[in-house]
């Protein structure tokens, strides 16, 4: 317990200097890509630059990965990149990889950017054999003007237990709290009327990928299944479930959180996209227990638009889908477990 103390401390304290260097890395990427600044300073923080040189940092990213401050052995290390996998190294615990994952970016025409925080410790050991470190996400983004309205899916993804057949599973137990506030600083509390203030449209979201091929499974541009748990949005206007205008299809209470099933399919592919999606209503900032049942659910209603237990899920990711905001928001996440078997 105490070990847990630590993590979400450390989340809310180092991101001072690294919010710095999300604000920093969302204006070189406005700078570059020709749009006005979002932060103007005195230069007193120019050395808290947004990262994207080359070489190795603590948190396992790689060659161009983000800037990193340590203090006490534990790293905070921010990451700008469109792309970019961040697999930090966890000594026997669950590994996992973040990711910026703005997929919606479109070349000349998106206005605003986003940086990923990942809280690691040096020792590489976690409260729980389980636990993911912390992390968060500054962004900014204004409206798409065209037809796809999210800019990113800023993300933490399970690594090396998956694809696994799910009628073989037994559980998908989760360990979650997450906050969204408005401005440049993780906060304790989300505040929705402040965020609805400022016009932010987003969602808190497990995103899955299920199909009868266990390789197809583990491609979110191939797979014929989605399967998202919707903890909360923001802007029901802008924040539209797929197939939420034909209606509630089946209700589910999962510890005492109750959840709402929608079903469509997303025609924005090669291919249709089953879309099953699960609302929280109302929406919750921190779950404990085992979602599989949300999975087996599925297999009792009929239609092809629906998953068997003779499935493969693939891919298992949570994370926020950026829509947009009127200012600077940041999405944190100081407690993350995941155990599937």
């Amino acid at each position: 317990m105490a070990m847990r103390l630590v993590v979400n401390t450390v989340l809310l304290a180092i991101p001072i200097g690294g919010s710095l260097g999300a604000l920093l890395g969302i204006d070189a990427h406005r700078s570059a890509t020709g749009q006005k600044p979002l932060f103007n300073g005195d230069g007193s923080n120019a050395g808290a630059g947004a990262g994207g040189g080359g070489g190795h940092d603590s948190t396992g990213g790689g060659s161009g990965g983000g800037s990193s401050t340590t203090d006490n052995g534990v790293t905070n290390t921010q990451y700008c990149q469109q792309f970019y996998g961040i697999s930090p190294p966890a000594k026997d615990g669950q590994l996992y990889t973040f990711n910026p994952n703005q997929w919606g970016l479109i070349s000349g025409q998106t206005a605003g950017g986003l940086c990923v925080n990942v809280t690691t410790f040096d020792n590489q050991t976690y409260p729980t054999q389980y636990s993911a470190p912390g992390f968060s996400v500054t962004w900014q983004f204004d409206p798409a003007p065209g037809p796809q309205p999210v800019h990113a899916y800023p993300n933490i993804m399970v690594d090396k237990v998956l694809p696994l057949e799910l009628g073989k599973m037994s559980k998908v137990d989760m360990d979650l709290a997450w906050n969204y506030a408005v401005g440049n600083e993780v906060s304790s509390t989300t505040d929705e009327s402040a965020l609805a203030a400022s016009g932010v449209a987003a969602n808190v979201a497990i995103d899955m990928f299920f199909d009868s091929d266990k390789t197809i499974a583990q491609n979110s541009s191939l797979a014929q299944y989605e399967v998202m748990v919707w903890f909360a949005r923001f802007n029901k206007a802008s924040a539209q479930v797929i197939g939420e205008a034909q209606g509630v299809v089946k209700t589910k209470t999962v510890n005492g959180v109750n959840f709402d099933l929608y079903v469509g399919k997303n025609t924005n592919r090669a291919g249709t996209l089953n879309v099953l999606t699960w609302l929280a209503n109302p929406s919750t900032q921190n779950f404990t227990g085992d979602i599989y049942p949300l999975i087996t659910d599925l297999y009792t209603l009929k239609g092809d638009v629906y998953p068997s237990s003779s499935d493969y899920m693939g891919i298992f990711q949570f994370g926020t889908e950026a829509y947009n905001s009127a200012e600077n928001v940041t999405f944190s996440v100081p407690k993350f477990s995941l155990d599937i078997e």
